[in-house]
């Protein structure tokens, strides 16, 4: 149960043929630190060129495609994250009781035979304080098998959970991704930009190469009419 849910909303690079139409310029969009993700403005978009670039991240993060599902998206994930670690650390928290208390049976079992070798203890004494440690490492040992069962039983809920969050994730990313495709298709039709690349990959270009806020227009509007399939 020991995993960590780790999903990042990036996007893999592209590389395709594309091109543009003028439209309005997108809002910029606050992300969940507060910090604004500007992108530049569609009208300034270079009208053609050999190669220009698309930042995916940015896109998404300033979609409607995330506005309405990514977000909230996020927000389960991290309930679930939360969650995650706060059963690991119950779970953590009983077993070292459980293990503190089988080494203090031990200890006593150990002090009791030793006592009783020495003849500072009777018989009697020995048996019945024997009794008292053989039940009570039999209760250790019964609580033990019970909370292993319930960390299965709970790790089996929180698998299936996470597979869940892992799959609306990927389903997400692969609606934005094909809108994405289908804008470009429509922006590049004419065939102005001979090669569109994504951001992560490009090391230095000039702004005004950068075409995201033109295709992110295109994305919001395909969004919009239901282009791909939503549930």
């Amino acid at each position: 149960m020991k995993k960590t849910l780790l999903f990042a909303f990036a996007m893999a690079a592209m590389l395709v043929s594309c091109g543009d139409k003028e439209s309005k310029a997108t809002d910029a969009v606050e992300t969940k630190e507060e910090e604004k993700i500007v992108l530049p403005d569609s009208t300034e978009c270079v009208k053609s060129a050999e190669v220009v670039y698309v930042d995916l991240d940015a896109m998404f993060k300033s979609s409607k495609i995330y506005a309405k599902e990514g977000k909230s998206l996020e927000e389960k994930i991290e309930a679930f994250q939360k969650k995650m670690i706060e059963k690991q650390e119950d779970f953590a928290k009983r077993e070292q009781g459980l293990v503190y208390e089988q080494n203090k049976i031990a200890q006593e079992g150990q002090k009791l035979n030793s006592d009783y070798q020495k003849g500072l203890i009777t018989t009697l004494t020995a048996q019945t304080k024997g009794e008292q440690l053989e039940k009570r490492a039999q209760n250790a040992q019964a609580n033990a098998a019970a909370l292993q069962k319930q960390f299965e039983q709970e790790a089996e809920v929180l698998q299936k959970e996470e597979q869940e969050l892992a799959e609306a994730n990927a389903v997400l990313q692969n609606r934005f991704t094909e809108l994405v495709k289908l804008a470009i298709d429509e922006v590049n039709a004419d065939g102005r930009y001979k090669m569109i690349v994504n951001s992560m990959m490009v090391i230095d270009a000039a702004d005004g190469l950068n075409i995201s806020s033109l295709v992110l227009n295109k994305v919001d509007e395909l969004y919009d009419k239901g282009a791909v399939i939503t549930e």
